[in-house]
């Protein structure tokens, strides 16, 4: 943002329309920016200090109760455990940023979109159980 932007109503330095848009538009830019940094570093200082106090237990009671706040279930699909196993076992090889690459494999985006997929599968199905009702291949 251009630190130059100061006026003086009384010498009739009065900024354009253009020149007060462009200004608000960055000002507000920035600000959101300033707001979506602070927010991400709040959320790793949060996650950090709990697992510093408590370990992976903590973390685990962490998602627990984001669980009942968002009014959310989630599960973890993956832990780093399973990967670093199988590397191990199969491989014998120990990668400790193996998570971090997992996230970006296709074997990854493609568990994650079958498990999209049953999401919606089995929230019909767990709608018709709470109903009372046997789903038929006509209600699916």
């Amino acid at each position: 943002m251009e630190d130059d932007f100061e006026f003086d109503p009384e010498d009739g330095d009065i900024p354009s329309k253009e020149e007060l848009a462009v200004w608000l538009s960055e000002f507000m830019t920035h600000t959101a920016e300033a707001e979506t940094m602070y927010r991400a570093h709040f959320c790793d200082l949060v996650v950090n200090r709990v697992y510093n106090e408590f370990g992976f237990e903590g973390l685990c009671e962490l998602l627990l109760s984001i669980d009942k706040r968002g009014h959310w279930i989630t599960d973890i699909m993956i832990e780093n455990n399973d990967i670093d196993d199988i590397l191990f076992r199969k491989y014998g090889v120990f990668d400790s940023d193996s998570i971090k690459k997992a996230r970006t494999t296709d074997a990854m985006a493609e568990m994650n979109q079958k498990v999209w997929k049953l999401r919606r599968k089995y929230a019909k199905l767990i709608a018709d159980e709470l109903m009372g009702r046997v789903p038929t291949k006509e209600t699916e």
